[in-house]
């Protein structure tokens, strides 16, 4: 165990967390064969990354890929209980902020200071570190130079706006996580790959090592990786849900992200149920006497309802895999029910047509929830799809939880629909019916 500790405060100091294995080894004194023996044991298997050298030049290297990310959420008062990321002072973690000095930060700025993240360190097994070198570590997994970070924006549409100026590694994210779908993906090493490589002096190295590299590290950043002790083996937690937390207010006094961070990764024990056709997903919407009224002083909330029957689960993920082209796991479904849309429009019985809106990031999600209330033209257009494949591929992966989000909302006037896309001005001609977050599941394309 002191050698794995050595090794890791090692390479936390390390150029990069990368050093040349002659090196740690002299510095040490740990024998090759000892090295090697920790880096193939189970226990460790993510914490390095051994890049072996090319044939004829260069030497071999170990790579730190250990990761503990930090919860971006936290400064703005992360309540989740589940939240599967340390919550720390982001101006004393994060290299553009270097140290805090506040001397009255509301913030932890150690690491096992609170229950939460002690709770977390428990479940990763890294309870044998000390907390500086725990702190170290998640100060390393938020700096692209000391950890293995993949550019997001070099996937879309104009590339990455640094080009050559970014710290991070061009190449295509999804394919690292076995999710990409797109058949024209060329995943193939080019030359800003190289000049990234050239930079973190790994040239030399085994380019399918450096990869994986970059695949441990962004599987620990994955909520179903570190909750994995946690999941529950069977969705039947759904029905022990009391009716108190089934039929959530949205509200101003009610934290934005605290009501969907309370039940994400809810349903991880479900898995995509693959056939040759997919019935398409036409579950009832759900009317307001179905439900208990929200508060009378809130007489325009959103009710959001959890769908806690696991084979209507089971149907949404066949009919999200089978439009999205890709095999889905579901995390949350909720009915939406807006108050005022039902008294408007479903006592009238006007005929309505889904279309399906993409989110950029799940605090979007709120604004777009209450952007239907509105009675005055919307000054930015929103942007819906009638094909969920289109809204897919126009949705933002949540790089921290790798979650997608697609909201499934009714169009009541005729006369727009006649096109795959829409740009809605008119708050009064839409309502949203469904929220859907879901992930990649790794069964591959359907």
């Amino acid at each position: 165990m002191d050698d794995v500790i050595d090794l890791i405060n090692h390479l936390i100091n390390a150029k990069y967390s990368i050093d040349a294995l002659e090196s740690i080894s002299n510095q040490l004194n740990i024998s090759q064969e000892q090295i090697h023996r920790i880096l193939r044991a189970d226990r460790y298997k993510d914490y390095f990354q051994l890049i072996r050298k090319n044939p004829n030049q260069g030497t071999d290297k170990i790579a730190l890929t250990l990761d503990l990310f930090c919860c971006t959420h936290y400064a703005q008062l992360c309540k989740k209980q589940s939240c599967p990321f340390l919550h720390l002072c982001p101006y004393n973690i994060r290299p553009m902020h270097g140290k805090c000095t506040n001397k009255n930060c509301p913030y932890d700025h150690e690491v096992l200071k609170s229950a939460h993240n002690k709770k977390l360190i428990n479940t990763r097994g890294l309870s044998f570190l000390s907390d500086s070198i725990l702190l170290e570590l998640a100060r390393a997994s938020a700096d692209p130079n000391r950890s293995f970070w993949v550019c997001t924006d070099n996937g879309k549409k104009g590339g990455c706006p640094k080009k050559t100026c970014c710290d991070k590694l061009h190449y295509c994210y999804f394919s690292l996580i076995n999710a990409c779908t797109k058949t024209y993906c060329p995943h193939i090493i080019n030359e800003a790959c190289i000049a990234y490589f050239r930079h973190k002096d790994l040239s030399e190295q085994d380019q399918p090592d450096i990869l994986e590299a970059f695949k441990k590290v962004l599987k620990q950043r994955k909520p179903d990786f570190i909750n994995t002790v946690n999941i529950p083996p069977h969705p039947s937690w759904a029905l022990s849900i009391s009716s108190n937390e089934k039929s959530l207010p949205l509200n101003d006094n009610i934290s934005e992200s605290t009501i969907i961070d309370q039940q994400i990764s809810s349903l991880s024990a479900i898995r995509s149920i693959l056939s040759a056709t997919a019935p398409e997903f036409t579950a009832k919407t759900v009317y307001k006497s179905d439900i208990s009224p929200p508060l009378p002083e809130h007489e325009q909330d959103i009710l959001l309802i959890d769908t806690s029957d696991e084979s209507e689960c089971s149907e949404i993920e066949r009919y999200l895999t089978q439009e999205i082209g890709y095999s889905i796991r579901l995390s949350i479904s909720k009915t939406i029910i807006c108050e005022y849309k039902n008294t408007q429009y479903f006592d009238n019985q006007i005929e309505p047509v889904y279309y399906y809106c993409p989110t950029e990031n799940l605090k979007d999600t709120w604004k777009l929830l209450r952007c239907q209330n509105d009675q005055s033209q919307l000054i930015k257009p929103l942007i819906i799809y009638s094909n969920i494949r289109d809204a897919h591929e126009a949705t933002e992966l949540n790089i921290e939880t790798n979650q997608f989000c697609l909201l499934r909302l009714l169009v009541f006037q005729s006369n727009l629909i006649q096109e795959n896309c829409l740009e809605i001005y008119d708050p009064t001609t839409i309502c949203f019916d469904r929220m859907w977050i879901y992930v990649y599941s790794d069964e591959g394309t359907f």
